[in-house]
């Protein structure tokens, strides 16, 4: 009688992976926050500041916001997508993975990594923005 031991290692490890691919939906969550956050602010101070003088800089925040939500509404898609890709895997330890598994997770995380990135950015540069603009109504 043989008797098989099964890779436990893989097991956690896939659930692992699955945990957080999860933990994923809850940052894109925090991230829809973060831009619906930064339309509030550039909402705010163009209504408290025609903005004559930065109309470029709006627009840009405008373009990058508008891009940064088409991101997140496109990896709101992938992720679940993903765990469904995902979940065949924890369910049979014997399923075989192929290069497409990690093509796919390697893509998922850079994208992701890629829009927390951006919206840091973008933070930043929207109160360098406003500070600017709080600077120059202090002044006249």
């Amino acid at each position: 009688m043989n008797t098989k031991q099964s890779d436990t290692q893989l097991e956690y490890e896939l659930q692992e992976l699955y945990i957080l691919s999860q933990h994923w939906l809850q940052d894109i969550s925090f991230m829809e926050d973060e831009v619906r956050f930064f339309k509030n602010i550039l909402l705010k101070y163009q209504e408290a500041c025609p903005l004559k003088e930065m109309p470029a800089t709006a627009a840009d925040f405008i373009t990058k916001i508008r891009g940064q939500e088409q991101h997140i509404d496109s990896l709101k898609i992938k992720i679940p997508e993903f765990l469904h890709f995902l979940k065949p895997f924890i369910d049979d330890s014997k399923k075989e993975m192929g290069i497409d598994f990690l093509e796919r997770y390697n893509k998922l995380r850079t994208e992701l990594r890629a829009l927390f990135a951006a919206v840091k950015v973008t933070k930043t540069d929207l109160f360098n923005y406003t500070e600017a603009i709080m600077t120059k109504e202090k002044a006249v």
